[in-house]
């Protein structure tokens, strides 16, 4: 199989040999082959991160810091309107995690350059995908249009964002690169009238206005559309650098064998509709989300775990000249409060490269060295595609291959991989490479499974160059000396060739054996097979080579020196061994390294200078030189720290649906009794009871619908809250039914029997609990604006849609509804029970306290007592903690139930909403938690709600803390957090 096209590529060629700049700043500029930026040639190699995921701004330089490390150079940000804009007119860029200049300040201390994606519609499986809620009651006229009333609703979110990101653009000394416009968005009329070329133009007009200068971008949706490309029958709406998203693994967590099969095409989509342009991936999977429902946990799901999946994807994508990488998720992080789309759950590890925990695997580890090797490839960002096909240039049709070249230089980039690449098999061939020096065959290059090899010829690195090689190279340093590492799985054979007049003489230390080859005239040809752990080779030229088995790979980090995004090879340290280095430098005679390390192992570290000391977290260490002129020291782990987390005890309990009670006091509540809606969607019954046009948008919402009469039968509900919600009716205080939630369905209704024992001839009182799961994204019917709570309800037998059988219905949600009384947490963060509404969650509250109006109320019982029927109970506990101040302790909360429990759960830590654990749904039911949300020293507060939803009632088996790792790190996330912990104040007149 030939993907190759000579025209098109040529055509490519012509158009590449000039740079292309947008009119507006030569900062960033572009051709057919790569992005330059201050006017060098560069690869970029984005990590998505996404800062409302982490609401604790103190955090966001430690996930920052160990994308950096990874290799990353750029991050991409959404930035979700939604979170800023609690209601029309008002913007929060400055409380705690809406603090965005901070963003930017981190990145660009970090070493990260910065993609910017305001939308104003962002996706993302974020609440509404990023649309303000305060829109979901259909008042910002008909979206993602040119629609006028939309456009005078998002712009000011645009111009008040816009100038933030303009003010931390490259050409202000800024570390954003890129701005995207819109989000996933096709163009399917190429007619300069379309609303969607209108509205693309009215976006990238009001950015421009804000002061963007750079390239503005675009992600395409897949290969479904072709949109916004000035390649591309262009009307109006292009943007400067085209985008593809793409997430091709369809792997399975249950299933292994399934999946694993790349995208050979997007070459020649790039060729067809971007020529002019870079190719650049906005969105490529790093992982994949998990719905309401789903069988598989993150943590179980271990096809989303393989490094083998950055291996092969990742070089898959560098062998089709694709040089914008960004990935997403590189961290998911955690759908907090009520920020998640219903399409996903509390968790959003996305089975993403670094864990929702902040913690590092192999998948990382493996990504990492995709992009060392992208940092210091030099020759890579100007490379023509010279073929590829099943068996090209390789002895055999099990093997597919790319082959780049640089016309320049001469040095070629031979991405090899299985025809199959699902294939779990065993493959070996030979190599036919052209090299300076002639033709030349490499034999026994081999691939274990999915596994996949990017083989070098004539490729440059400090004063020296390899004529070929067959291993993987991670990364090179130009120092006293040039050192370049490579790294195969142990057991494999490798083979390169160092360009030079004369056999060079060797020595080795390690246990690889390494033997001179007659494979070249030219150079000086060396085979070798990979032992475990650490081989080094030192040349009589001066060139040392590390030949390391991929798990020590995994543990190698090429600091930087500098902190320009863009790291040159003679600016950086190479380190061998600890599970993070967040930074080294030398200083006189001794290499400072702070980062993190779980298990005591020996550092390695090439400096390019003569130290005698290594200072490891502010920890001074002998340096034991070796003789290929690196140093050594021993430092420590955490494997033996002594963690010790509390058991959670003292529950006091209170109930929380006093409402259900005819008696219940409801004079503050707001009434429904509006008879028009400005929602796109009819109500069933009037008055409309949609929670959206009584301003309560997020979070749980009660209702009290009043009738007389003893006649009624039944009464039929139909109620919304998102895919997985569920919903409760009482009658005068007794359960009628509802809907226990089904990840399939995002609307429900039922006609429930009215207990004649319960009817009153005057005063019943229907009290209906409607739980949250977000408002949709655009992907699903009217998007943001599909209705919340109740969508209808009458009486049977007589009621109507227009004549009901009820008196009067009231509703209630999140205390002060769109005022957002709680901005450092946020609009998101709290709904409308009781409990919620009183505060209850919140740090100082006081059961016993005079203040509280339900004090009296509150006893001893916990929640592994539960509720013995229906009804919604409040359970608080304090708890200490004392983790040392150099420990990095990710900690998590677990809640156990027993078989068959139909509950619903949230968990507030400190005030926050962290986690809803909805047991007869799943899957998730360990629920991490940060530093900053939780105090690592000192006081915590931890509530649970229990919504049992049967009479049946519910109980938990366990409520624990549990931590899932312990690493010594130089990192403080021992810290004062009260800023971000505000404690309770009165609320009774939410009540």
């Amino acid at each position: 199989m030939r993907l190759f096209h000579l025209a098109v590529t040529l055509l490519g060629l012509v158009w590449g040999a000039v740079a292309t700049s947008n009119g507006l700043t030569d900062l960033v500029t572009w051709d057919s082959y790569s992005l330059s930026v201050n006017g060098d040639r560069t690869y970029i190699y984005s990590a998505e991160f996404h800062y409302q995921r982490m609401p604790v701004p103190e955090l966001w330089p430690d996930i920052l810091q160990k994308f950096k490390a990874n290799g990353f150079n750029a991050i991409s940000v959404y930035f979700f309107w939604s979170y800023h804009s609690a209601s029309e007119g008002v913007y929060d860029f400055e409380t705690s995690g809406k603090n965005i200049q901070r963003l930017f300040d981190y990145a660009k201390e970090a070493g990260l350059w910065v993609i910017a994606r305001a939308g104003p519609y962002c996706n993302a499986e974020t609440n509404g995908g990023g649309l303000a809620l305060w829109g979901s009651d259909g008042s910002m006229g008909v979206l993602r249009t040119a629609d006028e009333t939309y456009q005078e609703a998002w712009l000011p979110w645009i111009t008040q964002v816009g100038e933030i990101i303009a003010a931390n653009q490259i050409t202000e000394g800024g570390p954003v690169i890129l701005n995207q416009v819109e989000n996933e968005y096709q163009e399917n009329d190429h007619s300069p009238n379309a609303t969607a070329v209108l509205h693309m133009i009215q976006i990238e007009e009001a950015f421009r206005d804000a002061g963007i200068v750079v390239p503005l971008t675009h992600n395409e949706k897949g290969m479904r559309s072709q949109s916004w490309s000035v390649d591309y029958q262009d009307v109006g709406g292009a943007v400067d650098i085209y985008g593809l998203d793409s997430y091709p693994g369809g792997l399975s967590c249950t299933n292994p064998t399934v999946g694993f099969n790349v995208n050979r095409l997007y070459y020649q989509w790039f060729q067809n509709y971007s020529y002019t342009q870079p190719e650049y991936v906005p969105e490529f999977e790093g992982g994949w989300f998990s719905a309401w429902g789903g069988g598989t946990f993150y943590d179980q799901c271990v096809a989303e775990h393989d490094p083998a999946f950055a291996d092969v994807y990742y070089k898959n994508n560098i062998g089709q000249k694709i040089t914008l990488h960004n990935i997403y998720m590189t961290w998911g992080g955690t759908n907090w409060g009520h920020s998640a789309a219903p399409v996903v759950y509390t968790s959003y590890d996305y089975s993403a490269p670094l864990r929702e925990t902040r913690q590092q695997w192999n998948k990382l580890f493996q990504t990492k060295l995709v992009g060392l090797f992208t940092r210091v490839s030099s020759d890579l960002l100007k490379a023509d595609m010279v073929g590829n096909g099943t068996g090209y240039s390789l002895s055999s049709n099990a093997a597919f291959s790319w082959v780049l070249r640089n016309p320049d230089t001469g040095a070629t980039f031979t991405v090899v991989q299985q025809a199959t690449t699902s294939s779990f098999s065993n493959i070996s061939f030979s190599a036919s490479l052209n090299t300076s020096a002639g033709a030349v065959t490499v034999p026994n290059v081999e691939l274990y499974g999915r596994q996949s090899k990017i083989i070098t010829t004539d490729y440059n690195f400090g004063s020296h160059s390899l004529l070929y090689s067959s291993a993987d190279i991670a990364v090179y340093g130009v120092f006293d000396v040039d050192v370049i590492v490579m790294y195969l799985k142990e057991g494999q054979t490798g083979s390169f060739a160092l360009k030079s007049d004369k056999k060079l003489s060797y020595k080795i230390w390690g246990a690889s054996t390494f033997a001179a080859s007659g494979n070249s005239t030219t150079a000086s040809a060396f085979n070798y097979k990979q032992a475990a752990g650490t081989t080094v080779v030192k040349f009589l030229n001066g060139v040392v080579a590390y030949l390391l088995d991929q798990p020590t790979a995994w543990r190698l980090w090429a600091p930087p020196t500098t902190l320009d995004p863009a790291v040159a090879p003679h600016e950086q340290i190479l380190v061998i061994g600890p599970y993070l280095v967040r930074d080294a430098s030398v200083k006189l005679n001794t290499l400072y390294i702070n980062g993190d390390n779980d298990d005591a192992t020996t550092l390695e570290a090439y400096t390019g200078t003569a130290i005698d000391t290594i200072v490891w977290n502010g920890q001074s260490i002998e340096a034991r030189k070796t003789a290929y002129g690196s140093y050594k020291a021993d430092i420590p782990g955490a494997e033996s720290r002594e963690i010790s987390l509390p058991a959670l005890t003292a529950w006091k309990s209170a109930d929380s649906l006093p409402e259900a009670q005819p008696a219940y006091d409801d004079s503050k509540w707001k009434v429904c009794d509006k008879t028009t809606t400005r929602s796109p969607v009819a109500p069933e019954t009037l008055p409309v009871l949609f929670s959206s046009d009584y301003g309560y948008y997020a979070g749980t919402k009660v209702y009290r619908g009043y009738f007389d009469g003893a006649n009624s039968s039944a009464v039929y509900i139909s109620a919304s809250g998102g895919l997985g919600f569920g919903w409760n009716a009482w009658l005068n205080g007794k359960l009628i039914g509802g809907h226990p939630g089904d990840g399939s369905f995002a609307n429900t209704n039922a006609t429930l029997a009215l207990p004649s024992s319960a009817l009153k001839a005057k005063g019943n009182v229907i009290t209906v609990v409607v739980d949250y799961h977000g408002h949709d994204e655009t992907s699903t019917a009217k998007g943001v604006e599909n209705p919340r709570g109740i969508l209808g309800s009458y009486l049977l037998p007589s009621g109507t849609a227009h004549n009901t059988g009820f008196t009067l219905w009231k509703i209630q949600g999140n205390a002060g509804g769109d005022a957002n009384i709680d901005p450092v947490r946020g609009p998101m963060n709290e709904g409308g029970l009781y409990g919620e509404r009183l505060g209850w969650h919140l740090p100082g509250f006081n059961p016993n306290s005079n203040s509280n109006s339900s004090s009296s109320k509150f006893d001893a019982s916990g929640p592994t007592t539960g509720l013995s029927k229906s009804g919604i109970r409040f359970y608080a506990t304090d708890f200490e903690l004392d983790l040392d101040d150099d420990l990095d302790v990710p900690l998590g909360v677990e809640l156990p139930s027993p078989a068959g429990t139909v509950a619903r759960v949230m968990i507030w830590i400190n005030g926050y909403q962290y986690g809803k654990y909805v047991p007869h749904l799943g899957p998730q039911t360990r629920f991490p938690i940060p530093p900053g949300v939780i105090n690592n020293k000192g006081k915590n507060t931890m509530v649970l709600s229990l919504w049992a939803q049967t009479e049946e009632g519910a109980k938990l088996d366990e409520v624990k803390l549990f931590s899932y790792g312990q690493y010594q790190t130089s990192f403080k996330f021992s810290q004062d957090w009260s800023y971000l912990q505000p404690g309770w104040e009165n609320r009774e007149q939410y009540a």
